[in-house]
């Protein structure tokens, strides 16, 4: 089964899975995985890499084709005793190789147009990655600040009663209602980053869904759960199996290819022909016409053509040279930022987030023996809050570069045994 048929058949059974590409699916939960399988049936960059592949398939079929021979006829005078018919038959046959060199060619782009496949899949899947675990940041972000509007609606009432019972000045009831009012900035801020992660989520599944601007459903996952990764020299050696650098160094194949073809056509082809002449002036004979040509390559030897093709073939090699470097630098640099995050998580939970806590439990006590007043409380509690949110945040940002490396190295989130049987059918040998 060649490998855009296997696709296409993955795709199918995943839609058959998923009931989920519907409008009726805005109201109910969506995992990583189901959100990965509607980008994967839907996803324009994903379908633009097939429809290519598609393209390439016409262009090696074309490339298979002899050239059509040449039926030509020709009369002589017009005058019925001296009139000559000419009826002839040419074909042109290519030498050098021309057509192998040719289908050559085609076989090359057609394992660029495959492994744009699957780039298309792995950047896709890592786009989802990293959206996917923003909307769960941003849904526990939105809750952090539901919860803590309620609790300064509450300071406020309860502060409102208490200047009323003339028990505090009324200050401080100015204050809570400037904090509530923050509060609610805070939620509306909230809020308006949860709606743009989904449709950033929903822009990834296609124009039928993101049409639909639908923001209502619930993304269920574990934002803490984060993957172990190998080391940094670990992840490098896997660069060569990237698919951008399978890439570069199928460019460099096709470009031999070209090269291969414009050096087949300094070799000029040879048209032969076959034909019978009608001579009415020697009586009505007919008699058998036998031709042979061939262009002689005096002063256009395709020179100029073959120049730019190994010209263009040495800068596939040196883009290739520079794809390498970039990933190279483009993988430290991601892996350095999941560190450096993963670190600030560590430094979160044994550090931070104790230390936020053990403050807001101190106020609080100290708000029971009278030392606090519940403004003072409530300030805390908010500092906890924020400290909260920035742990969910850099939670997110941990997945994002995750979702980094995965796209540099060309690996995909969800779906591995997929990925896995494409590997195995080996689709950027050429042929």
């Amino acid at each position: 089964m060649r490998y855009t048929q296997f696709l296409f058949f993955v795709l199918l059974n995943l839609a058959g899975h998923f009931s989920l590409i519907s409008p009726a699916f805005a109201a109910e939960n969506i995992s990583l995985d189901e959100a990965t399988a509607l980008a994967l049936q839907a996803n324009p960059d994903i379908a633009v890499a097939i429809s290519g592949r598609e393209v390439e398939n016409g262009q090696a079929l074309q490339a298979g084709k002899r050239p059509n021979p040449t039926l030509s006829a020709q009369i002589e005078d017009l005058r019925s005793r001296n009139r000559q018919t000419i009826l002839q038959i040419s074909q042109q046959l290519e030498t050098a190789g021309k057509r192998d060199k040719r289908i050559a060619a085609a076989d090359a782009n057609i394992a660029i147009a495959d492994v744009d496949i699957r780039i298309a899949l792995a950047e896709t899947s890592a786009k989802v990655y990293a959206a996917f675990y923003q909307v769960l940041a941003a849904q526990q972000a939105q809750m952090l600040a539901t919860e803590l509007l309620k609790i300064g609606t509450t300071s406020k009432e309860t502060t409102a009663k208490r200047v009323l019972a003339g028990k505090v000045s009324p200050v401080e009831e100015t204050k809570a209602k400037v904090i509530e009012a923050s509060l609610k900035v805070d939620l509306v801020n909230a809020s308006q980053q949860l709606i743009a992660a989904k449709k950033r989520l929903i822009s990834l599944w296609g124009k039928g869904l993101a049409s639909a601007e639908t923001t209502t459903f619930t993304a269920v996952g574990e934002l803490d759960k984060l993957n172990t990764l190998p080391t940094l020299n670990a992840l490098a050696a896997e660069l060569p199996n990237s698919p951008r650098l399978k890439k570069a160094s199928l460019t460099v194949v096709q470009k031999q290819a070209f090269s291969e073809i414009e050096k087949s056509r300094q070799t000029p082809d040879v048209t032969i022909s076959l034909g019978a002449r009608r001579n009415e002036e020697l009586g009505g004979i007919t008699q058998a016409l036998i031709g042979l040509s061939v262009p002689i390559p005096l002063f256009d030897r395709n020179q100029g053509n073959l120049q730019s093709a190994k010209a263009r073939e040495v800068q596939a090699q040196d883009e290739k040279t520079a794809l390498e470097n970039q990933l190279q630098t483009e993988l430290a640099i991601a892996y350095a930022r999941w560190q450096s995050q993963i670190e600030a998580i560590d430094t979160y939970r044994q550090d931070i987030l104790p230390g936020a806590q053990s403050a807001f439990d101190a106020a609080r006590k100290g708000f029971e023996f009278g030392k606090f007043s519940f403004l003072e409380v409530l300030d805390v509690q908010r500092t906890l809050f924020q400290t909260k949110t920035q742990f969910i945040q850099t939670q997110a940002f941990a997945h994002q570069a995750e979702a980094d490396i995965q796209s540099i190295l060309g690996l995909t989130s969800t779906y591995q045994p997929l990925i896995d049987d494409v590997n195995k059918r080996n689709f950027y040998e050429i042929k």
